[in-house]
């Protein structure tokens, strides 16, 4: 067996090799301007997805996520709203308001063929700004600085998978807008308020069916460092790549796509809430250990169980501490402790006691 899933492995890679010319091309790839919303692949099973991960390093994290949807009960296969609202509160426990609507605007007149968000009363966002006006947690940001986004050179938006995506079985797009940008915010929970500047990641995805069987994430911004990690199994193979971007004062890495078993060591626990990593490139390495106490988890199923109906369940903490050390040719060069970031898990890296929890 483990010398077929080697035999497997081998022509996936030189599949891999021999299409990164043709799909690497502008034709095929994300860009910038996907932000804006798509047309429905499916009017039977649909998710587009936008995802603000928001730091104030001196009071923790803002998560808003938005997306349009079509399930089977969504009437006449119209796209309907869905609003996920998260913010660690200062005693510690993690308030959350998951938000379903019908009405919903992604066109804005003066500009139709820029990025438009809109549920009447309760959110609007567009190139500029994100304003929140739930009454429990109101929010607005907007920019205060120039973006870091994922790739440098002619398609800053290409996914950090680069190909995977294009390739039959896999599905689905994802992109990152801006791995880190400065930003002034405003948020009030009803009771109190706060304001001041902080940092945004931004991240964007749009898929009609399952585009994984497994996936690995860890995020985090502060005034020092930027940085992403994600792992994914593709498709319904047992194949697991990886890729990233690190981006502190003194080094900014950009992590290819590189299978698990090469380049790229991997250790995780999700259920003590733990993910080791070590990924390599020519003369840096990098090694990350993050830590999430479990009770900080929450499970999340939309869209992948209910509109998809599979059993892609994901649990997500906004308590993780994450630690890196960057080796510069062997040589140790930098360590860098983040104490709060983003660590989530889904599908058969999930587990069991928090997704389903008894």
């Amino acid at each position: 067996m483990e010398q077929k899933q080697n035999v497997y492995r081998t022509k996936f890679i030189g599949i891999f090799l021999l299409c990164f010319s043709i799909f690497s091309h502008p034709a095929f790839a994300t860009k910038l301007s996907d932000m804006k919303a798509h047309e429905p692949t499916s009017r039977e099973t649909w998710a587009e997805q936008w995802f603000y991960n928001v730091s104030d390093p001196s009071l923790g994290y803002f998560k808003i996520s938005f997306q349009t949807y079509i399930a089977p009960s969504s009437p006449e296969g119209q796209e309907q709203a869905y609003i996920h609202l998260a913010f660690p509160s200062l005693n510690g426990e993690t308030v959350k308001y998951d938000l379903f609507y019908d009405d919903l605007i992604l066109q804005q007149p003066e500009n139709p063929d820029e990025f438009y968000y809109e549920v009447p009363g309760i959110l609007k966002a567009d190139m500029e700004t994100l304003v929140v006006t739930y009454p429990d947690f109101q929010f607005s940001m907007e920019w205060n600085g120039p973006h870091t986004h994922y790739w440098k050179g002619l398609n800053p938006g290409q996914t950090p998978f680069g190909i995977i995506p294009e390739l039959p079985g896999v599905g689905g797009k994802w992109f990152l807008y801006t791995v880190g940008t400065p930003i002034t915010y405003s948020f009030n929970n009803g009771e109190m308020g706060w304001s001041g500047v902080g940092h945004a990641q931004v991240d964007k995805g749009w898929f009609d069916k399952e585009s994984s069987a497994g996936v690995m994430y860890t995020m985090g911004l502060t005034d020092h460092v930027y940085f992403m990690f994600t792992g994914a199994v593709l498709g319904d193979s047992s194949i697991e790549m990886w890729a990233g971007r690190y981006v502190s004062d003194n080094y900014d890495l950009i992590f290819y796509p590189a299978f698990k078993g090469l380049s790229v060591k991997r250790e995780m626990n999700a259920c003590e809430g733990t993910l080791s990593l070590e990924m390599n490139k020519i003369g840096k390495k990098l090694i990350m250990n993050a830590s999430a106490d479990i009770e900080t988890f929450y499970p999340v199923n939309f869209p992948s169980v209910i509109i998809f109906g599979g059993e892609q369940h994901y649990m997500k903490s906004m308590k993780a501490k994450v630690d890196f050390d960057v080796y510069s040719f062997g040589k140790l060069k930098e360590s860098i402790s983040v104490p709060q970031a983003l660590l989530e898990f889904s599908g058969p890296f999930a587990c069991d006691d928090v997704v389903n929890p008894s």
